[in-house]
């Protein structure tokens, strides 16, 4: 029994192995400051949805003491619940973690032995367990503790992946060592995770938006739209972002055995379907799910299943349908030729002689569209800001001068952000251009000019979505930008001088000179071998060489001019390059438009143009292919 002095850590990870752990790590407590700026930064933009649990004790989150007074160390551990099996049915799917016995009681009771052990040789120790059930931020700590570092969707370990849950033990003793904290993973460019979500709620990496996530609305959301949730193949969380990581492509040691899969991974379609009460408490009442009613079950596979009869409609009715919702949408714009008024006019007017910038701002739907116009103001000449309604509300106001204008898109004109928002524009001095469906809302009553893009329905099924309402705006946007490009003069000069990334500006600047640097440089002298000739041009895979005499070239020999050799020639290896050569061949000067280089080939039916400089010297050779994938066609 060792009762005085530090606790060993290597003691700790023994015993943590041993009771069933994949990894532990230690960490010494201290108030995690900066972890907890980013999670107040997180709360106040909302990124938490509804979970408002997560506002509540904050303090208890990075500082250990708040929950154990004395605390000294925080000991980590992961359990590993990654398996090689896979569910039999493949419309209906749990995340893995739900395939073990609930995570809370098992990691809970896998803790209190590791407690127990310490408590044996230390018996004055005292310590808290916790498993996703008390205010401390675990992934924080596990990342503090190194077995863990922040991925772009969250906590991902680069050796051991990301397929394990995390549980803390809290003691009032000192280690007598701690480990190194892994702050970020090393996933450099690799954004397999945020394309592969489908509902985009890891638009900001190393940050997930709840209230986009699949797994917050099936498993946390008090009231989901389970019309949304039909379209994804989740019932009870969701490993889409996890399954595509190439950490979890590894080939881990030990997998979990038989004993510890779910019962329900067996189960086809139509079991999933035929749930009864009864079978949901027999299959799933040892795992997380059972946290969930059935009544809630029930109602999403219901929905899934009406969502698929939608998905069975036959090919022409999809394009009848289709072609309704184009029709629907283009009335709506049509429509707003009507709406044109004197309130356009002064817009336009106000915004050329605007000696600020143009603010554009919005929420929701509104909010993407106003980005949209942001750009095209932008790369047309007039200078635009986006600034989201519910950032502005949180500290982005100071963004607007008083030179600047405001254009502010709503479809009801009365949501909460913009009721604040709109006397703090009046009170500094902005002209405040509304584009507003609601003629009678207190954004288009308050705004010096109203912009009216009201639609009558929306061409989404049950009148919903915002589709008509979202093209409306967009159109209005985009009638403001073209009246102003017409206005200022705006030439195809001036876009390509704002667009040197773009197909224009690469077609004004882009230059031979930037392509034939890239490949390598074919050469082979008129008297050179036709073995040598064959290995440059293999070797320099450009399907061509240039023959060149004094620096200068003098002819060129093609994969098909090899070709036509050895059907006239029976001894083609006595030959010398001079022999089957195209003389003088096309060049062009390195200082011409990549846009004229691929003209003259068009012109001329070839693929391979040599370079050359002031003095006609050979520089190098540019194909067809280096253009175009430059987006020069």
């Amino acid at each position: 029994m060792m009762e005085s002095g530090m606790l060993s850590s290597q003691q700790i990870k023994s015993w943590a192995k041993e009771v069933g752990f994949q990894d532990c790590g230690i960490a010494r407590a201290r108030v995690l400051a900066e972890a907890e700026t980013e999670f107040l930064h997180s709360v106040e933009h909302g990124y938490h949805a509804e979970m408002h649990y997560l506002e509540r004790n904050v303090d208890g989150r990075f500082n250990p003491e708040s929950l154990l007074p004395g605390c000294k160390s925080v000991i980590v551990v992961t359990y590993n619940y990654l398996t090689d099996s896979e569910p039999k049915s493949d419309k209906y799917r749990t995340a893995r973690y739900t395939w073990i016995q609930d995570y809370h009681i098992l990691v809970k009771d896998l803790l209190e032995k590791l407690a127990a052990m310490i408590v044996n040789d230390y018996p004055t120790v005292k310590y808290r367990t916790t498993v996703d059930s008390s205010a401390i931020s675990e992934k924080r700590w596990a990342v503090e503790a190194g077995v863990g570092c922040m991925g772009k969707n969250g906590l991902v370990h680069n050796d051991n992946g990301s397929f394990f849950v995390i549980g803390t033990l809290l003691v009032d003793r000192f280690c007598d060592q701690y480990d190194p904290s892994l702050p970020k993973s090393d996933c450099g460019e690799c954004e397999m995770c945020i394309r592969s979500c489908p509902v985009n709620a890891l638009e900001t990496p190393f940050r997930v938006d709840a209230r986009r996530c699949v797994s917050y609305h099936n498993t946390e959301d008090k009231m989901p739209n389970y019309n949304e949730l039909a379209l994804q193949k989740y019932l009870f969380g969701c490993d889409i972002c996890q399954e595509v990581c190439p950490r979890n492509k590894k080939k881990f040691p030990d997998p979990l055995n038989e004993s510890k899969k779910s019962l329900f991974l067996p189960l086809e379609n139509d079991g999933w379907e035929s749930l009864s009460e009864t079978d949901f408490k027999h299959y799933f009442s040892d795992t997380s799910i059972l946290r969930r009613k059935y009544a809630r079950f029930r109602s999403l596979i219901e929905a899934k299943r009406q969502q698929e009869h939608l998905c069975r409609m036959e090919p022409q009715e999809i394009i009848q349908y289709a072609t309704k919702v184009l029709r629907e949408e283009a009335d709506a714009v049509s429509k707003l030729t009507g709406y044109l008024d004197d309130n356009f006019v002064k817009a336009v007017q106000e915004i050329i002689e605007c000696k600020g910038r143009v603010i554009v701002t919005g929420i929701g739907k509104s909010a993407i569209i106003g980005q949209k116009i942001v750009g095209t103001f932008n790369s047309t000449g007039t200078p635009a800001v986006f600034m989201h309604a519910a950032d502005a509300v949180h500290g982005d106001l100071g963004i607007i001068q008083k030179d600047d204008i405001v254009v502010c898109l709503s479809k009801s004109g009365n949501t909460p952000e913009i009721s604040v928002l709109i006397p703090f524009l009046k009170a500094n001095g902005n002209i405040l251009i509304a584009i507003v469906g609601a003629m009678e809302s207190l954004l288009a009553k308050e705004a010096h000019y109203v912009l009216n893009c009201t639609v009558s329905r929306e061409a989404s099924p049950n009148n919903l979505a915002p589709t008509s309402s979202a093209m409306a705006q967009l159109a209005i946007g985009d009638a403001l930008a073209s009246t102003l490009i017409k206005m200022r003069g705006f030439t195809t000069e001036d876009f390509a001088k704002v667009h040197p990334g773009g197909i224009l500006g690469r077609r004004t600047r882009l230059k031979v000179e930037d392509l034939y640097k890239m490949n390598e440089v074919p050469s082979v002298k008129p008297d050179t071998s036709m073995q040598e000739v064959i290995l440059e041009i293999s070797g320099k895979r450009l399907g061509v060489t240039a023959v060149v005499e004094d620096g200068q070239v003098v002819g060129a020999i093609t994969d098909g001019d090899l070709r036509r050799a050895i059907q006239h020639h029976a001894e083609i290896m006595k030959l010398q390059a001079k022999d089957i050569m195209t003389r003088n061949p096309k060049t062009i000067h390195e200082k011409t438009l990549a846009v004229d280089a691929l003209q003259m080939m068009k012109d001329h039916q070839i693929t391979n143009i040599f370079v050359v400089d002031d003095e006609k010297r050979y520089l190098g050779v540019i194909h067809i292919h280096d253009i175009i994938k430059e987006g020069i066609y």
